[in-house]
């Protein structure tokens, strides 16, 4: 069956007066596309009729209305006078004298709306929800219930969320829900049978990308007047493609393109003609071809092999080129993205070479000295500053597709169109460390079971070297690049995707977030949760300002570092600690005690029993009777083993049963090898699942020297499988035992301190029996206490999202 269609909402250059603050700075309008291509394009894509809906004006309008098939329309601000709260209107098919009469009713909605219903002029309501001057509430969506007959439902600059809400809100009206507004608001709804709204749709395309991407559609339309008609008729219908943060941002693109060419750059820049090729390919519509010998030149320059040049000395634009042209001889990528839509394909490659710019910068940022380096300091800031200026458009983008998101939930509650059960909750845990050997990734590996266990959506997403791909709960993102801090190698950084993690966060509809780390992915999501207005709790697993103190012993640096950490997490709603100790600490630094709330977390005594214990089991390692001391984590200063060293070794000189296990990888492993040589050491290397529970069962007393942990899960295994502990008096480990019961407690964590303890347990056996009892006691009590323990984060956002 034959249908007509137009697109009824969409801009030429004649809508001069930006909305956007910087196209505002720059003088820039908010589209360049002429009114000839604009008519040549619908036409092109099959639309029947063509209009232009410029804002204010019908300038563009008249200048193609001689051609087939068009009729004048515009774009209409207007106000609710109460309060100035700013909508847009779109009237078709006007007159210059009616378009006259409109710019003086336009300060008063009610005027004008009544205005248009005495003359049967055909109208909508744009993009509803949208709030132009952050003044828009429900209760103006009300009002507009009852001045409004028909409403864009498809707006192609839009969300899909956001249509689909109004067509649903729309789909609900009743005569005794309009009849109860007409009462509230004491307003006369319009038209016969008020509840039957009309729903069109329209590209509101300002880029000249997206004409007729989304339009209005009606069964009868032959002529011009039947068209409308059928409009105020009620009968059409919207189709074509709801719009996403890429369509909006890349509009702003083709405008910005525009501006660069006609009134910054008349010519080419050739500098960089590998990055002018790609804007060209995408955003140049209508421009010229390359003449022949453009084309040869282009041709050799890009397969002439590239020749080494240290990025030191190189420019920003020599760099972005370079960056460009690898991109244009990577078949593998190109071949990846050539299925992809327009859209797609200019988001990957932008995508690429923003995350190479910031990685390049950020890394030798990594690389300059304090004392030496301020200008190359400030460069790299300030190219980081820039990069991030020439990706905004895509901040802005996904900034404005989620603004209205508050104003939908108080819409859905008072028309129940879902209601609170309807909601979806679905959380994100981004961290820093999964893939890493720790506590923190253990306890974010039990977390994703627990909510899979629960059936409630819970993705991880991380930042690896491995390739980028979702499996077990995890989504991960194969990093731009990795770097270490020169001066301290055991800290090392992946640096996320940007974009990517953005758009893919986007793309799955998370309603929450939850930030495990304050590394390079915790800041993104930080990033994530202002763009997207997105509630955000985290956790505060790892005491880092300790360990920059214990890697560097610099105060100045431990100082940075406790600045940062209170500026990371005093951006959440709310902080989980897992221990008193720990909570203390924060708010003592400056993070607001309202803020803070326990993480309850503790072990499965199951998994790890006494009953596992192998006397045997030593054998294979050539280990013979003895008191067995056993420490099991990361293998690295900040853990304080150095000093676990000199105390057992000061230990073993005169206790010739003494012996040390050490379970664990890391950094400090080699050198503390080279220094317990000689004496009853063993390192098994990493241990996990049943050998580690068996070799905890199979050991006789726990060492933890710590003073950086915030808990300790390996303290609670090592009580569950029967062994008293001892940690130190700081951190939070001290409050996962009971000191004199189930292990002790070493207030001054020095070489004596914790040579006095160990040496309490080699002369009374007795008492280490007891002690091992009573700690698998401890745990067995502690686990029914808390057996809800890693569903305390899943918990939290529930009650956040069902408030």
């Amino acid at each position: 069956m034959k249908t007509y269609k137009a697109d009824l909402h969409v801009h030429s250059s004649h809508s001069n007066k930006p909305t956007y603050w910087a196209l505002r700075k720059f003088n820039c309008p908010e589209s360049f596309t002429s009114p000839q291509h604009l008519y040549a394009t619908a036409r092109g894509l099959g639309m029947d009729y063509v209009t232009i809906t410029d804002h204010n004006t019908i300038t563009g309008a008249l200048e193609i209305a001689h051609l087939p098939a068009t009729f004048i329309s515009v774009e209409v601000t207007a106000y609710f006078p109460e309060d100035n709260c700013k909508v847009h209107v779109v009237v078709l098919d006007i007159t210059e004298a009616i378009y006259r009469d409109l710019m003086q009713l336009r300060k008063n909605i009610y005027e004008l709306t009544t205005y248009l219903q005495v003359r049967t002029i055909a109208h909508f309501l744009a993009h509803p929800l949208y709030a132009q001057n952050e003044k828009l509430t429900a209760e103006h969506i009300e009002k507009a219930l009852l001045l409004f007959n028909i409403f864009e439902v498809k707006n192609g600059a839009r969300a899909g969320r956001f249509n689909a809400f109004t067509e649903r809100l729309l789909a609900s009206l009743t005569p005794q829900r309009l009849a109860h507004l007409a009462d509230k608001h004491r307003l006369e709804p319009v038209g016969a049978e008020p509840w039957r709204k009309g729903m069109v749709g329209g590209s509101d395309d300002h880029g000249g990308l997206f004409i007729g991407q989304a339009r209005t559609a009606v069964a009868r339309g032959e002529t011009r007047g039947e068209f409308i008609a059928e409009v105020l008729g009620r009968r059409s219908w919207a189709e074509g493609d709801d719009g996403d943060p890429l369509t909006l941002a890349h509009s702003i693109y083709g405008i910005g393109y525009s501006f660069y060419r006609e009134r910054l750059k008349r010519g080419e820049n050739r500098a960089t003609p590998f990055v002018n090729a790609l804007l060209k390919r995408f955003f140049a519509a209508g421009a010229e071809p390359m003449s022949l010998v453009e084309k040869i030149r282009f041709f050799v320059r890009k397969n002439l092999p590239e020749v080494y040049e240290s990025r030191e000395g190189a420019s920003f634009e020599q760099l972005l080129d370079r960056e460009a042209r690898r991109l244009l001889n990577d078949p593998a990528f190109l071949k990846k993205i050539d299925s992809e839509t327009r859209n797609r394909k200019i988001f990957a490659i932008t995508s690429y070479l923003a995350n190479r710019m910031i990685y390049l910068y950020t890394e030798r940022l990594t690389r300059v000295s304090l004392k030496t380096g301020l200008f190359d300091l400030f460069q790299s800031f300030s190219t980081i500053g820039l990069v991030h200026l020439l990706i905004s458009p895509y901040y802005v983008s996904f900034h404005h597709q989620h603004r209205g998101k508050g104003l939908m939930a108080e819409l859905d509650d008072r028309f129940a169109l879902s209601g609170a059960a309807g909601r979806r909750e679905k959380i994100a845990l981004f961290t820093d460390t999964l893939h890493e050997i720790n506590g923190v990734a253990i306890t974010i590996k039990r977390l994703i079971e627990t909510a899979r266990q629960r059936g409630i959506e819970l993705t991880v997403i991380t930042a690896s070297p491995a390739e980028t791909g979702y499996a077990d709960g995890v989504m991960n993102f194969r990093s731009v690049g990795d770097f270490v801090l020169p001066e301290y190698p055991e800290i090392k950084l992946h640096f996320p995707p940007i974009l990517d993690v953005i758009d893919y966060f986007e793309r799955e509809g998370f309603t929450s977030i939850h930030i495990s780390t304050p590394g390079t992915v915790g800041l993104l999501a930080l990033l994530v949760a202002r763009l997207m207005d997105i509630p955000v709790a985290g956790t505060y697993h790892t005491d880092i300002p300790q360990y920059v103190k214990s890697l560097t012993n610099d105060e100045i640096l431990e100082k940075a570092a406790w600045s940062y950490m209170v500026w990371f997490y005093s951006q959440m709603g709310e902080i989980m600690v897992p221990s008193a100790s720990t909570r203390a600490q924060l708010i003592e630094q400056g993070i607001p005690a309202a803020k803070t709330r326990p993480l309850p977390r503790w072990v499965d005594p199951a998994a790890f029993t006494p009953a596992r214990r192998n006397p045997r089991y030593w054998e294979p390692y050539g280990l013979g009777e003895g008191v067995r001391f056993l420490y099991v984590g990361r293998v690295s200063r900040e853990k304080n083993l150095e000093l676990l060293a000199e105390a057992f070794s000061a230990v073993s000189e005169t206790y010739r049963g003494a012996q040390l296990v050490i379970v664990g990888d890391g950094p400090y492993k080699r050198e503390l090898e080279e220094r317990l040589a000689g004496y009853p050491v063993l390192f098994t290397g990493y241990l996990a699942g049943a050998e580690l529970q068996e070799c905890y069962a199979s050991a006789d007393v726990f060492v933890f020297p710590s003073t950086t942990d915030t808990f300790g899960n390996v303290v609670l295994e090592a009580q569950a499988s029967g062994l008293p502990v001892i940690v130190s008096a700081a951190g939070g480990p001290k409050e996962l035992m009971m000191d004199g019961e189930t292990g002790l407690v070493v207030e001054e964590i020095d070489r004596e301190g914790l040579v006095n303890a160990m040496r309490f347990f080699l002369n009374d056996p007795a008492t280490l029996a007891l002690m091992g009892k009573q700690a698998r006691a401890f745990t067995e009590a502690g686990a029914a206490a808390t057996d809800d323990a890693y569903s305390t984060i899943l918990r939290q956002h529930h009650r956040a999202a069902n408030g």
